[in-house]
């Protein structure tokens, strides 16, 4: 009986994991087809797992009725709903003229001809990126689902915008992360 009871797991855990690969595989396809940026995919899989870690932790607590068991599901319960929150409210949509910024109720749309200057931080897994316009900042990562088609996009269009020619940029290099005049360029 254990041992039927062990085999069922077993391939209800290989099912699931099997499930989730496929699920977020085909996530990954749909969010490269938009003209979007997007949080990374970690944030929904870990919403995920700490769904599943709610439930057995909630199944485990009620079953033993142990308090802190409790207390832990409602914890992983409120991280998986902070995950899923935010993955789906924070994105920028763009198009020729400019993008839109959503992040939960705050939604701004920027031209991009708009973009001032850029700043860049690198650390050895990623790169911190700050649009500067004239009003405010956005703040990318190049984690980001998206991250180097919209700074093409971005990049083209503030080169038409500003009447520049894209290739005779000598500040520009990708390969570096400047894609748009430093701070120390904009004031020249």
């Amino acid at each position: 009986m254990k041992a039927l009871f062990l085999l069922v797991f077993a391939a209800a855990v290989f099912g699931l994991c099997f499930a989730v690969d496929k699920g977020s595989a085909r996530l990954l396809q749909k969010a490269k087809s938009r003209d979007s940026v997007r949080l990374p995919l970690r944030y929904p899989i870990l919403s995920v797992c700490a769904f599943l870690c709610a439930l057995i932790a909630g199944i485990h607590g009620i079953h033993s009725k142990s308090p802190l068991f409790i207390c832990a599901a409602v914890c992983f319960l409120g991280v998986g709903i902070y995950g899923l929150y935010a993955y789906h409210n924070m994105k920028i949509t763009y198009d020729e003229q400019g993008f839109l910024l959503k992040n939960g109720k705050f939604s701004k749309k920027f031209a991009f001809g708009d973009i001032a200057y850029q700043r860049v931080a690198i650390t050895k897994r990623a790169c911190c990126l700050v649009l500067c316009t004239k009003e405010d900042e956005v703040v990318l990562y190049s984690y980001m689902q998206g991250f180097e088609p919209f700074l093409q996009a971005a990049y083209l269009g503030y080169c038409k915008a500003n009447g520049l020619d894209p290739e005779a940029q000598e500040w520009h290099n990708p390969s570096d992360h400047r894609w748009f005049p430093d701070d120390i360029d904009a004031e020249k």
